[in-house]
């Protein structure tokens, strides 16, 4: 692939606070940026960017805070870069000066994945172009809105093989953690679609990266939480995508149904995705209703047939509810709802289960979880459910239960921002939640609330954490990348 060609950028006025707060030099001895206010010691020059280095209380505020809203690490400077080739010079800076960087996407991680504290925060938002719709692939930068993107391919007849439930993510965050879906039941994780990678490595070189050329490189960024390079560019694959979508929704009252339905769904693979959404409080033994969401996509002259696509299903006919949309509407359904939530504190547990324990598993989770747990008065939380297709990757950061079928049990809690005791309370369960997990073979989904140890990184990768740890040596020799995480 070629590397991306930088152009300038106009930004808003408003983005600067002033003019003291445009960055001159950077002065080792108070590991600060010398803006203009200290015009008198400008420090070590900073290279010549495209973009804008911020350094102004509002902005780093702002970046040092996620959806989490729980670990508050300030960084020292923003880079609103205007070109790839700005986050080349900024790594290769930070590098030589032992700062440490992260790239931040839409800032919807939970735990400080993208936080840096006293380092440089990259905003990718303003690489957002999608520069290419072939037939079978799009080439997009690492900015772009899976919503924009959608916008943009589905005219075409053409969708990403999978897309996320919320679409209002970056392409280049999502790809750093895995990416799951609906249609994940069928092409598993957004990391088994993409063709190669443009990113930039800890050592300030600017890479192309697939399956065959630099392929230990890809296999560790792809789903390698940021440790390896930060991703400026992708190619990823699209399929055919009728411009239709009808949207079956049903509610079941205990699990056992639910799951067999589910997984006589995955079986036949005649739908296009299916996920679902578990609700709390419900008159059921563990307390929560199991909402299945399935989506079949269909030309305007043959819809589908809703008789043979349901067969062999258990449940009544009053469960079910049937929606006709377009496939831009389903795809991006669930944008307004999500985006529209009281924003308060999040502690989020993510798990991928092995096939074989979860219906054991699951439930007896859930039955451990109140309605208080869930969610506070005003602040809902909820719990997601997806089957995935295990394509054991040659992505191996991206680690999942050794299992052909897995399933990704997110219980996503939420907190009233007065309530000081909610992450305290709910982070221990979260964690008991995910060592019963890794004790049955499941493991962790990194974009969630659990913190990690070393050692619990080590075994996450198992046999691979030492040649995981050799590739980081290799790409990021200061060991400067997204060090929110804690994995090195």
């Amino acid at each position: 692939m070629e590397p991306i060609r930088g152009t300038r950028r106009t930004f808003v006025t408003g983005l600067v606070a002033g003019a003291s707060t445009l960055v001159l030099g950077f002065d080792p001895a108070r590991r600060s940026w010398v803006t203009a206010a200290y015009a008198g010691n400008p420090g070590i020059s900073i290279p010549q960017l495209d973009g804008h280095l911020l350094t102004d209380p509002a902005t780093l505020a702002a970046f040092g805070d996620d959806y989490g809203h729980i670990v508050h690490h300030v960084p020292i400077a923003v880079l609103k870069p205007g070109s790839v080739q700005d986050i080349v010079r900024a790594v290769t800076f930070c590098r030589q000066h032992g700062i440490q960087v992260a790239m931040r996407g839409q800032g919807h991680s939970v735990n400080g994945q993208s936080q840096v504290l006293a380092g440089l925060v990259i905003d990718s938002s303003t690489l957002d172009a999608i520069e290419r719709v072939g037939t079978g692939y799009a080439i997009v930068q690492a900015g772009v809105v899976w919503h924009d993107f959608l916008a943009q391919v589905e005219p075409t007849g053409q969708r990403p093989a999978v897309i996320t439930g919320f679409t209002g993510l970056s392409v280049g965050g999502t790809l750093s953690m895995g990416g799951i879906g609906p249609a994940s039941f069928r092409y598993g994780a957004i990391v088994d679609n993409v063709y190669e990678l443009d990113v930039v490595t800890g050592d300030g070189v600017l890479r192309t990266c697939s399956l065959t050329q630099s392929p230990a490189l890809f296999a560790a960024v792809v789903g390698g939480v940021g440790q390896y390079g930060i991703i400026v560019r992708a190619k990823i694959k699209l399929v055919s995508v009728a411009s239709m979508a009808r949207n079956y929704v049903i509610t079941y009252f205990d699990f056992p149904t639910f799951f067999g339905d589910m997984n006589t769904l995955v079986a036949a693979n005649q739908v296009d995705g299916i996920y679902s959404l578990f609700g709390a409080p419900a008159p059921t033994p563990s307390g929560f209703a199991y909402v299945l969401n399935v989506v079949k996509y269909y030309d305007p002259s043959a819809p589908p047939n809703d008789t043979a696509l349901l067969a062999g299903l258990n449940f009544a006919p009053p469960q079910l509810a049937t929606t006709d949309m377009t496939a831009f509407q389903y795809d991006t359904a669930n944008d307004g709802p999500l985006s529209s939530l009281p924003v308060g504190p999040h502690v989020w547990g993510d798990l991928f289960i092995p096939g074989s324990q979860a219906s054991s598993f699951v439930p007896a989770t859930l039955a451990q979880i109140t309605a208080a747990d869930l969610s506070a008065p005003g602040f809902p939380g909820f719990v997601l459910f997806f089957p995935v297709k295990n394509l054991f990757p040659k992505a191996v950061a991206f680690r999942l239960p050794q299992e052909q079928m897995v399933y990704l049990f997110d219980v996503l809690t939420s907190g009233s921002p007065t309530d000081p005791t909610y992450a305290s309370t709910q982070a221990p369960k979260a964690r008991a939640r995910f060592e019963a997990a890794r004790a049955i073979g499941g493991t962790l989904y990194p974009i969630g609330s659990t913190p990690m140890s070393k050692a619990d990184w080590a075994q996450q990768y198992g046999l691979l954490y030492p040649v995981l740890k050799v590739i980081k040596e290799i790409f990021d020799p200061a060991n400067i990348l997204t060090p929110g995480p804690g994995i090195f």
